[in-house]
Parts: structure tokens; C-alpha cells; sequence
């Protein structure tokens, strides 16, 4: 990577105030834009459909793949973050309406916040995630530091989410833990998608365990890195620390 490539990453502090940096802006004129924010440890062919299953069905005029430099939960292992935005730059460069950022916040109504702060009023912003990321979304344990009403008060007043259920959480079990009288206030904001069931259970960490062990990923990662994936020239460990 160049050093002008390497300056994306320098300056987001994580403990700073949310903070959006755009690595490619593909339409700085949307008003419909979801994002997708995930891991991408590495991207798989489950991002892409979630992300084009979103614009077809919302009309989405710019669609946001999110990297954000620290997670709620997981370590940083496997691929570096300046690996993770490369792949993330073959992809969306092959399509009109792509677009790239970093977050230097892991919670959603902080990425939102930062999202809104960096487009203005204007745009609607829709979220894009699994059904398991929406239950962690309303995990009290996330939120050590404020009530979590208020974060998801902040969330939802920004952004809408669009929800594509995943395996073991299908859409009816989905549905009834939004019936919770904690949850379902919000439920007018939630929409969800539909994505096939096998890429509904694809997982990065899959095409990690299939990497080790020198098996195929063709069928498990968009066609755009493979090349990147294959011919990286060394043996590699799935769940090496690169903090």
C-alpha cells in the first residue's frame, strides 16, 4: 500500500469523538444511503448480496461499506485493517454507487452520529445488517458507560435499519424478540430483507479456516479479491493478532 493509502488509517483515535472519514466517495449528491458495516475479515460474496439485496429493495443511491477501526466484541486478528480496506477498494471500485469509509466508533448510534454529522441533515441513512447483529444491538452489555435507551434513542432518530435475518435467527424469532415492550417502540424503524439461506450462513471466518488449510474460496468471497486471497506468497494463520 502507497503511503498517501496509508494516511486513511492515521489520526482515527478510538477514543476521540466519532469520527467518518470517506476513502472513496462514489456519489456525494445521494439522499438514500446505506451502510454496511462489518468486519470484512476478509469480505465475502454474503457482504455483496446483503449490500445489493439493500439497494434494489430500498432504492438506495449510495451504498456505504463501513470499516470501523475497533469492534464491540472481537479481537483484531486475521487480516490487518489496511488489508481488510484493499479488498474492500476492489470491490466497490467495480461498482457505480459504492462507496468506502472508516468509523473510529464500534457502536452503531456512534457510527450514525458520525455518519449524520459528515452529510449533513438531509440524506436518509439506513444501516444494513444481520439478525445477529441487531440482537447484539440491543445487548445492555454494550453500553457500560450510558442507559442504552438513550444510545438506541440517538440510533434511531438518525438512521433506519434494514435487517436480513441469519441462521439460527430466522425472521419469526426475529420478529417475536422485537415484541418485547423494550423493542418494539423502535420496530416502525426496522425493515428486513431477504438473502439466500446459504449465504445467510456464509462466514468470513469460514474462508479464514479454508485459507489455512489451502482449500478453495471461489464459491465464498467476491471475485474481485480472490486473486488477493490466493496469491498472497506465504502461509497464513486465520486468527493471527494483528493489534
Amino acid at each position: 500500500m502507497t503511503d498517501d493509502r496509508m494516511l486513511e488509517l492515521e489520526g482515527l483515535d478510538p477514543h476521540a469523538p466519532p469520527q467518518w472519514r470517506w476513502v472513496h466517495r462514489a456519489r456525494p449528491d445521494a439522499q438514500r444511503i446505506g451502510v454496511l458495516s462489518a468486519s470484512f475479515n476478509p469480505p465475502t460474496r454474503a457482504h455483496v448480496a446483503l449490500m445489493e439485496s439493500a439497494r434494489e429493495a430500498f432504492d438506495l443511491e449510495e451504498s456505504v461499506l463501513l470499516l470501523a477501526i475497533t469492534h464491540v466484541e472481537k479481537p483484531l486478528v486475521g487480516f490487518g485493517l489496511r488489508e481488510r480496506l484493499e479488498m474492500l477498494r476492489a470491490i466497490a471500485l467495480g461498482r457505480p454507487g459504492w462507496s468506502i469509509a472508516l468509523c473510529n466508533r464500534a457502536r452503531f448510534f456512534e457510527k450514525a452520529r458520525a455518519l449524520r454529522e459528515a452529510v449533513g441533515e438531509g440524506p436518509e441513512l439506513f444501516f444494513i445488517m444481520g439478525g445477529d447483529t441487531l440482537v447484539r444491538l440491543f445487548d445492555p452489555r454494550y453500553y457500560p458507560d450510558l442507559p442504552m435507551e438513550s444510545a438506541l434513542e440517538q440510533f434511531f432518530q438518525t438512521a433506519r435499519l434494514l435487517v436480513a435475518p441469519r441462521p439460527p435467527g430466522d425472521r419469526p424469532s426475529l420478529e417475536a424478540f422485537l415484541k418485547d415492550p423494550a423493542r418494539e417502540r423502535y420496530r416502525v424503524r426496522i425493515a428486513f430483507l431477504s438473502l439466500d439461506p446459504a449465504l445467510g450462513a456464509l462466514s468470513s471466518s469460514e474462508v479464514r479456516r479454508r485459507l489455512a488449510q489451502g482449500e478453495p474460496v471461489n464459491t465464498l468471497v467476491p471475485p474481485e479479491i480472490l486473486p488477493w486471497l490466493t496469491e498472497r506468497g506465504r502461509p497464513w494463520d486465520p486468527e493471527h493478532s494483528v493489534g
